[in-house]
């Protein structure tokens, strides 16, 4: 995208004829639009971007004016100098002399900074959210930068191991920084693509060499050793070359990768070790904010393990690494986020091109072995228990809900079925990876994995689509007026104040008219209805997906029996993702699921943080997959980061322990940083785990009445807005 275009894409619009004033900054990049509350009405004038301290994509001149956001964002406010002026968390007030300052306002989907010269005054109210008052300047500027981070360069590489080396050698390239400021997202850029070829080509800038390189990573040629060791490769800004033995060499060190369980586990371990040590260094940067997870390994630290932080953060990249991995990672373990991906890759050419995607993410890399079966046969006993959950599900459907007598399936008649042999489900094609604890888990292999993600390189492509940020538009498909009940998910998409959606119902849809919907551009199509070999079930037949010429839909739910080939059908033909099913699901627990699924899609969660908590929380929602490019949301959070709570009751009966877990997305990264509403005087990384929080009666109150997200309580889940204290034990 050239500069024109991104002044076009990233812009800010006078709201007209609200009351108060507001301006919407709007990212049709990113698909992002937030929302600033003005004092007075304001025209803003594009003026240069050039005197903000940070990058930005576009700048405008206002008027010394107040504005709030209507929300509890953290603010970031520093000098000319580049020293830290104040560091607001949620309800902290802040008075600034009259200087240059530059306001860093965080949460708001793009960045957004203040260039101020004047007083400020800095403040947060209950109605109003922060509030930012610079009517007392002389000059206030507006700068925009969209989070958007498109490749800039394609890698041409043959299938040859070594050559599969050289374009590994590309991935550093995307580095902005080679501090360990590069654990921020913004700061490590989408890695270059691959695409096969007859011979190796990349412009001379891209490859780093042994002489260019402070890291170097040595695997023997062969692919089962090469992929694995591509996301550390990208983080390390290191080159790959042929070794008799994995090792890693940085500076004098020499740090074998196979140690233990293997070189995946090794090569895994020290990308997080590095990982973590990075973001808990960086806090001598220039975001010197309170981590929480330096404070816990500070804690830790003795005499024999001092780590000085500040003469950590000027040295080096290879000296940092020799530096970290002198601290056991015991140490550190239970620190590390959450990891967000995990691929198990076959080890061919055929997924070369899908690497770079899977490196974006930070995802680590497991290869399925080529000399044995590396995937359970259909009557193994992972895939037995599977269709066994399934039917036990099924069976356990609300039998009055068909009025037969017969449990009612989202899929037809058994005859059908027989037929068509759409029982070939329990064929080869279903498969049980590995496990894995990270929250996505891709399967790039033949067949489709369950609870898991099967990718299409098309979809991962689209991630660079421009979106225009307008209102969310989502389509409610009812095709079947027994299950009619789901189609209330329509009352819970939007349900969010300051986004703008468009429901609409659409119900007993003919061929055509469903032929017509996938063509038109909704951010979600909710498909409630029977699925089986001949398609999806329309008032007048069956139609199959893979008859569409396009499909313009970005995301899609298919909650009938054993949609994932209809799904993929749909991805193919120009779908992003979307969440399909695997076997029979009964109606009662498939409309439960729905509705959830609804409600986590509108909190903001990616597809791959709705199926991690479904499959951990519903039987039935071990039978759900991911088909696409499993990182996307529909609804882009302003704080960027979904959480979930889990709330237990102290030894003080009126004191509660509160769990709180991240799930990143594609617009938040692992890495970025979340301060949780009850605990907002600290900053933790925001995937996984972040903290535990004691906290009294009240304030759990205040907490669930903050916002509407996901929480457990003696092991049941349910929701902020409907939860009792006096239910916890």
């Amino acid at each position: 995208m050239n500069g024109i275009e991104l002044r076009d894409a990233v812009r800010v619009v006078p709201r007209s004829g609200s009351e108060p004033p507001a301006l919407d900054l709007v990212d049709d990049i990113e698909g992002v639009r937030a929302q600033l509350s003005t004092s007075r009405r304001v025209r803003p004038a594009r003026c240069p971007s050039a005197q903000f301290r940070f990058p930005v994509d576009v700048a405008y001149e206002l008027s010394p004016l107040a504005i709030w956001t209507n929300q509890s964002n953290p603010v970031l406010v520093q000098g000319d100098d580049g020293l830290v002026c104040a560091e607001l968390a949620k309800h902290e007030h802040a008075s600034l002399s009259a200087r240059q300052h530059t306001v860093d306002i965080a949460s708001l989907g793009l960045k957004v900074y203040l260039r101020v010269e004047g007083e400020i005054e800095i403040s947060h109210t209950d109605e109003r959210g922060r509030i930012i008052d610079c009517r007392g300047a002389e000059t206030v500027q507006l700068g925009l930068r969209s989070f958007h981070d498109a490749p800039a360069a394609t890698v041409t590489t043959t299938d040859q191991p070594r050559d599969v080396m050289r374009a590994l050698s590309c991935l550093g390239s995307a580095l902005k920084t080679t501090s360990c400021e590069r654990s921020f997202p913004t700061l490590r850029g989408h890695p270059p693509l691959f695409e096969r070829g007859e011979c190796f080509q990349a412009a001379t800038d891209l490859e780093r060499t042994k002489e260019t390189a402070s890291v170097r990573i040595e695997v023997p040629p062969t692919l089962e050793t090469i992929y694995p060791v591509a996301p550390l490769a990208y983080y390390l800004n290191a080159v790959v070359i042929p070794g008799e033995s994995p090792r890693l060499v940085a500076g004098d060190s020499t740090i074998p990768l196979d140690r233990g369980e293997g070189l995946e586990h090794g090569v895994a371990r020290l990308l997080k070790h590095v990982f973590t040590l990075d973001c808990i260094t960086r806090t001598e940067g220039l975001y010197q904010l309170p981590l929480g997870e330096r404070t816990a390994l500070e804690e830790r630290l003795s005499d024999t393990i001092a780590i000085d932080f500040a003469t950590l953060h000027e040295r080096s990249l290879a000296k940092q690494v020799q530096e970290y991995l002198s601290v056991p990672f015991d140490l550190i373990e239970d620190l590390v986020p959450r990891w967000p991906v995990t691929a198990d890759v076959r080890p061919v050419g055929n997924y070369l091109p899908y690497l770079p995607f899977v490196v974006a993410s930070l995802g680590t890399i497991r290869c399925l072995p080529m000399s044995c079966p590396w995937s359970p046969p259909s009557d193994s006993p992972e895939i037995e228990a599977f269709y066994r959950a399934a039917d036990h599900a099924t069976s356990c459907e609300d039998e009055t809900r068909s009025g037969t007598g017969e449990p009612l399936v989202r899929s037809g008649s058994p005859t059908r079925s027989s037929e068509n042999s759409f029982d070939s489900a329990r064929s080869s094609v279903i498969h049980s990876p590995p496990s894995s604890e990270s929250i996505a888990q891709l399967w790039l292999a033949d067949g489709y994995p369950m609870q898991g993600t099967k990718p299409i390189l098309s979809a991962f492509e689209r991630r660079f689509d421009q979106v225009t940020a307008t209102e969310y538009e989502v389509a409610v498909i009812s095709n079947d007026v027994r299950m009619e009940a789901e189609s209330d998910v329509a009352e819970l998409y939007g349900q969010r104040e300051q986004m703008d959606f468009e429901v609409t119902i659409r119900e007993q849809l003919s061929c055509a008219d469903l032929r017509e919907l996938f063509a038109e551009e909704y951010d979600l199509v909710h498909y409630v209805g029977h699925v089986d070999a001949d398609g999806l079930q329309c008032e007048d037949g069956w139609l199959d997906a893979c008859t569409l010429e396009t499909v313009n839909t970005r995301m899609f739910v298919l909650n009938g029996c054993r949609s994932y080939e209809q799904g993929k059908a749909l991805v193919e033909r120009g779908a992003v993702s979307g969440l399909c099913t695997l076997a029979n699901i009964g109606n009662t627990p498939a409309t439960q699921i729905g509705r959830t699924v609804a409600r986590l899609l509108n909190g903001g969660f990616s597809l791959s943080g709705v199926l991690d908590i479904i499959s951990e929380d519903f039987l039935t929602g071990q039978q759900y997959m991911i088909v696409g490019d499993p990182s996307r949301a529909v609804v882009k959070r302003h704080d960027g980061t979904s959480i979930l709570a889990e709330i237990t009751s102290a030894s003080d009966g009126d004191e509660f322990l509160v769990d709180i877990h991240g799930h990143p997305t594609i617009r938040s990264p692992v890495g970025m940083l979340y301060a949780p509403a009850i605990d907002e005087e600290t900053f933790y990384l925001n995937s996984g785990h972040m903290t535990t929080v004691t906290a009294s009666r009240s304030e759990i109150k205040e907490y669930l009445h903050h916002d509407r997200f996901p929480v457990r309580i003696n092991g049941s889940f349910m929701w902020s807005d409907v939860v009792s204290l006096d239910s916890i034990e």
